[in-house]
């Protein structure tokens, strides 16, 4: 059975034969069941993530409205990939530098070093599903903090820093209860306050991370030591969602095809494409505008289809996967996820995790426009 509608199809078990009718057949269209426009063929996504006026948050409303007044607000305020104009540029200008300064090689080294002390950590071993999942979430979160400079090398630091991350993660989803709110005010408060603590400790000159440049290089330009915070956290928000969802959808696709023939940095690029863990994204109509061809109002909203984008270019193997955007607000750490989603695969693969058996027993987390196995 095909999904009753694009939200559906992020945790539809095949949702790309849906995916690809939209993208040929009806590209660009206002769907009635949403209320909302639907952008799905690669042009028309791609005509929507550049227009001036498509903006990431509705103009009256910055802040998602159960986060406003909250901690957790606060710090999505001041989140660059959520808000657009001149003010966050010098800001977003610097992370871009700073994260294409990573080498993969380096994040893979670290990450090998992280899955080690995870070792020690009680029900790590990957022979249940539970274990899994907390690899996947957690990892890839531990290891963008080590190489931002954070301090999480004892496995049950690493823990206790992935669960807070999780939670401010939950919060901001359309789907989060009252009580995932709640946790994820008290997450944003316990992050922010590590973050100010790491900055008091000195740290070794080869051994930085990122951090000291990226928290320089904004002093230099007046930027609040709380947006560069808030950032960092952002950073690793987008570890514990699009690369958890990146290294279950590659563990998936392994125990449904067999191993890796041509390595797993190569899986990751090829999953990224084609069962990508970020399904869609959303933009609002800052003013009336001209959208596909198709006359759109002012507070109109957009539902750009990254997934459907994918489907239809798929013969094109050498694309940047449509999962990462495209434009002003495209994704910087598209490398540094595939390598993260790679290197978790390979140590969860080294501990004698059995994708087989979890292609088997699992089910997606419920989400809007995130695609993340959860094993069972």
């Amino acid at each position: 059975m095909m999904p009753a509608d694009p939200l559906e199809a992020v945790t539809h078990p095949d949702p790309y034969p849906y995916y690809r009718g939209l993208a040929a057949h009806r590209p660009f269209g206002f769907d009635e069941r949403l209320g909302m426009w639907v952008a799905a063929g690669p042009a028309e996504v791609a005509a929507v993530l550049a227009h001036p006026d498509c903006r990431v948050r509705p103009p009256a409303q910055p802040v998602p409205p159960a986060l406003a007044g909250t901690a957790a607000g606060e710090l999505f305020g001041r989140l660059i990939r959520m808000n657009d104009g001149a003010g966050h540029a010098p800001l977003k200008a610097i992370l871009l530098q700073l994260m294409a300064s990573i080498d993969t090689g380096t994040a893979r080294a670290r990450a090998a070093m992280l899955a080690a002390a995870l070792d020690a950590v009680p029900g790590m071993a990957p022979a249940t599903g539970a274990a899994v999942n907390r690899w996947v979430s957690t990892l890839p979160v531990v290891t963008v903090a080590d190489l931002l400079g954070l301090p999480v090398r004892a496995g049950v630091d690493a823990m206790t820093v992935a669960a807070r991350v999780a939670a401010y993660a939950a919060a901001q989803s359309p789907l989060a209860t009252a009580e995932d709110v709640a946790a994820g005010a008290d997450a944003a408060r316990w992050l922010n306050q590590w973050l100010l603590a790491a900055a008091e400790v000195p740290c070794q000159a080869d051994d930085a991370g990122l951090l000291p440049a990226l928290r320089q290089a904004a002093q230099a330009q007046d930027i609040a030591p709380e947006a560069v915070a808030a950032n960092a956290i952002g950073l690793m928000v987008q570890a514990c969602e699009a690369t958890a969802g990146l290294a279950g959808n590659m563990l998936l696709r392994i125990g449904r095809s067999g191993p890796a023939v041509d390595g797993l940095p190569e899986l990751a690029a090829r999953v990224a494409r084609d069962d990508p863990p970020v399904q869609n994204t959303r933009r609002f109509l800052a003013a009336d505008a001209r959208l596909c061809g198709v006359p759109v109002r002012a507070g109109d909203a957009v539902l750009v289809l990254l997934a459907a984008a994918s489907c239809a270019a798929s013969g094109d193997d050498d694309a940047r996967p449509w999962t990462f955007g495209a434009g002003r607000h495209a994704c910087p750490g598209d490398a540094l996820a595939q390598a993260l989603a790679a290197a978790t695969v390979e140590a969860l693969l080294a501990r004698g995790a059995l994708p087989a058996a979890l292609a088997q027993a699992f089910r997606y987390r419920p989400s809007h426009n995130a695609r993340i196995p959860h094993f069972d």
